[in-house]
Formats: C-alpha cells, sequence, structure tokens
C-alpha cells in the first residue's frame, strides 16, 4: 500500500530512479537526469518556488510524485496546474497515478481552485481520461521570422525591465491569453540562470497591463510568453510585439511561443503567424 506525503530533498535519490524510467526522452535531448544533483535542481530555486509537492512511498521507497500549483486567471478564477506527474515504469499499472492526482486535487481544492489543467502526450492520454481529465481545445506552436515582427510605437503603454529578480515577481503568477503555466515556468528559467533572458512589466496610466518573458533558446531562436490583464487586453499586441523583439538583444532569426489555440486570433492582431499544432494535449477538470 503506498502512502502520499509532502515531498522531502532526500526523496530525490529515489527519484533518480523513477526519472530514468519516464523521462528517458531527457538523455536523448539535452544530457537528462544522470545525476542525483539533475534530480535536485528540480526541486529547488524559482523553478521550483510556490509548487506543491508530493510523493508515493512504498516500502520504505518513492515511487512516484506529482508537481502542481495554482495561478490566478480573470475569467475562470483560481486554476490548478499539475506540471508533471512521474511513476516509475513497473508500478505505471497500479493506483498510485491516481492517489497522487486525486491527493494534489484535495490540496488545491482547499485553495479554492476551481479547475484543474495538465498537458499530456498522446501516449499518457487515457491515463488522463480514466481519471476524468478531457481534452480541452488544443496547443498551437508559433513562430515568426523576428525581422518580421511589427513595432508597434505608443506612449500610452511603459515597459519597465526587471533586474536582479531572485524570486518570481507576484506579476507573473497568472494566465489570461498566454497558455497556463508557460509564463512562470518561463521566467523561473532566466531567474535561476537556466537561460539568459529578459522579464518585462507593461504599464498603463501607472496600472499594470501586462508581462513579457523572453529567452535566447539557440542561436537562431528566442522563445517568449506575453499575458496581458482584463484592462490590458486593448494593448495586447503591443505587448507582444515589445516581447518578442526583445529577443534582438541576441540578434534571433526567429521568436516563437506556445499558446492556446483559441488565443491565436488575440496574437494575429499584431501579426499573421505561422503556427502549427502541437502533439501534447491540454487536459482539464473541474473540481
Amino acid at each position: 500500500m503506498a502512502t502520499i506525503r509532502q515531498g522531502v530533498m532526500k526523496d530525490c535519490k529515489d527519484l533518480l530512479e523513477v526519472y530514468q524510467g519516464t523521462r528517458w526522452f531527457h538523455r536523448v535531448r539535452d544530457g537528462g537526469y544522470t545525476t542525483l544533483e539533475h534530480v535536485k535542481d528540480e526541486h529547488r530555486g524559482a523553478a521550483f518556488e510556490r509548487w506543491g509537492w508530493l510523493v508515493a512511498e512504498e516500502r520504505d521507497k518513492v515511487v512516484g510524485e506529482i508537481v502542481f500549483r495554482l495561478e490566478k486567471n480573470p475569467i475562470s478564477g483560481r486554476v490548478g496546474i499539475i506540471r508533471n506527474l512521474d511513476i516509475d515504469v513497473r508500478n505505471q499499472k497500479t493506483t498510485i497515478g491516481t492517489k497522487l492526482t486525486r491527493a494534489a486535487e484535495d490540496v488545491l481544492r482547499k485553495k479554492r481552485v476551481v479547475r484543474v489543467v495538465a498537458t499530456t502526450p498522446p501516449a499518457a492520454y487515457n491515463y488522463w481520461m480514466k481519471v476524468q481529465y478531457f481534452a480541452r481545445g488544443s496547443i498551437l506552436n508559433i513562430h515568426l521570422p523576428r525581422t518580421k515582427m511589427p513595432a508597434k510605437k505608443t506612449t500610452k503603454v511603459k515597459t519597465v525591465l526587471l533586474k536582479e529578480v531572485t524570486k518570481l515577481p507576484k506579476s507573473m503568477r497568472f494566465s489570461h491569453i498566454a497558455y497556463p503555466g508557460s509564463l512562470a515556468e518561463l521566467a523561473a528559467r532566466v531567474i535561476s540562470g537556466e537561460a539568459p533572458g529578459r522579464l518585462m512589466e507593461f504599464f498603463s496610466n501607472d496600472r499594470l497591463i501586462g508581462v513579457g518573458v523572453v529567452t535566447k533558446e539557440d542561436a537562431k531562436t528566442a522563445l517568449f510568453v506575453a499575458d496581458v490583464t482584463k484592462k490590458g487586453l486593448q494593448y495586447a499586441d503591443v505587448i507582444i510585439s515589445r516581447t518578442a523583439s526583445a529577443s534582438s538583444a541576441w540578434s534571433s532569426k526567429t521568436v516563437r511561443s506556445v499558446i492556446p489555440k483559441d488565443q491565436l486570433v488575440v496574437f494575429n492582431s499584431l501579426v499573421k503567424w505561422k503556427s502549427e499544432t502541437s502533439t501534447d494535449i491540454p487536459v482539464t477538470r473541474l473540481l
């Protein structure tokens, strides 16, 4: 019988073995999880700030974990986000995954979360359907040559570049037009020094109307996330333009982002983006 409890750093020793079975694709892509420090890095610093962390322990060994948190959405209220659910490959046909998911939901429910979202590859979609998470919409990968990014000049929007940030700013703990969780994730990468980048806040009449993060992904590509408040929706084109254009610091040839498909019309109000549907599936459950 598995016990669900709060995760602690010493659990990373067991999770290294779990990750080597569940995250094998990272080893192919970028060296992945080959040492204990790699796993510990996943559970500390700005990238892990404010996340809930539960583990499943069986016979004095951790065999799975779930990482989750909440963020605010101006339309649907408090939204829970499951960042990852990793179960030892030898236990994936047991109820451990379900127990971890339900335990995370219990925590989020106490925080007055109204719905929970997760992102799953097609191979894991059957699991999420089994625990009553269902596909809602789709995810788009959008991209554009940086030189084709229109400049939106206006004195009504002031850009503030955030410097020497050590914690995730309160302004970046929400989602509206951006994909849930993507803003905080990318900001955390910049804050932790994992990737070079810039964090920006946008104001109109001294009111925060939007935020943006842009990072250098590789020698040719920059990745950005831009989001707006309800008051800032009318300036979405300005905020998207200024965030993406900040990639000029690295002379990036292409800028890209990952967005909900139903927000493409907002991004296309600036310029016609090239887009492809992601194979990942957004799934949702109402609490």
